[in-house]
């Protein structure tokens, strides 16, 4: 997928009807796209010269830059799909001092094949205390075996997680009818107008 996958599931029509009728308050959708998809997936493993070091290094800065942004991990929610959602579990996990709350939906865990410096399941047993995590797959998807196991680690290991099972299988329609799931519990610790958002320095 590319960074039209989440518009077209629907995330800008939710998220506008919801502010506009005050049932969130008001936030930055950020989905960056890239030049060569390929050389991003090949350059997938973590660290400074893949995926995590182009959100962590240079988008979250960038938007830092010229947004008014929370400048604080409590300010900045970071979600995926499939693939997606393996990179916001190894980004989220490894950079909580930006990120405290990580979403992965339908997450390819059971084809990734990771370094062990950036495998969920042993970031899980290091730590993810402090990160509110949420979880999700479909009752007949391909991902939900290795995401109902992640699941239980984090749970075992006292982290603050849930984990939702929706109808369906890897497929657009599973994610779209989970968008009002997944947005609520992105928002739902954030202030809910801009008079209740922290000062800006």
């Amino acid at each position: 997928m590319d960074e039209e996958h989440w518009v077209e599931l629907g995330v800008e029509k939710i998220a506008d009807e919801w502010s506009g009728r005050s049932m969130m308050g008001p936030l930055i959708i950020v989905m960056p796209g890239v030049v060569n998809p390929q050389g991003l997936y090949i350059n997938s493993s973590g660290g400074d010269h893949s995926v995590e070091g182009m959100v962590v290094n240079e988008l979250v800065p960038l938007i830092d830059d010229n947004y008014r942004t929370w400048q604080a991990a409590e300010g900045r929610a970071l979600g995926g799909i499939s693939r997606g959602g393996v990179w916001a579990l190894e980004i989220g996990l490894r950079n909580p001092d930006i990120f405290s709350i990580v979403g992965a939906h339908s997450p390819a865990l059971s084809v990734n094949y990771p370094l062990p410096a950036y495998d969920p399941f042993l970031l899980v047993e290091d730590g993810a205390l402090g990160q509110r995590i949420y979880l999700s797959a479909g009752d007949a998807d391909w991902a939900r075996h290795s995401t109902i196991r992640l699941y239980e680690l984090l749970v075992e290991n006292e982290a603050e997680v849930q984990y939702q099972m929706g109808e369906g299988a890897h497929v657009d329609r599973l994610w779209r009818l989970g968008l009002p799931n997944y947005l609520k519990f992105y928002t739902e610790t954030w202030p809910r107008s801009y008079d209740e958002l922290p000062p800006q320095d």
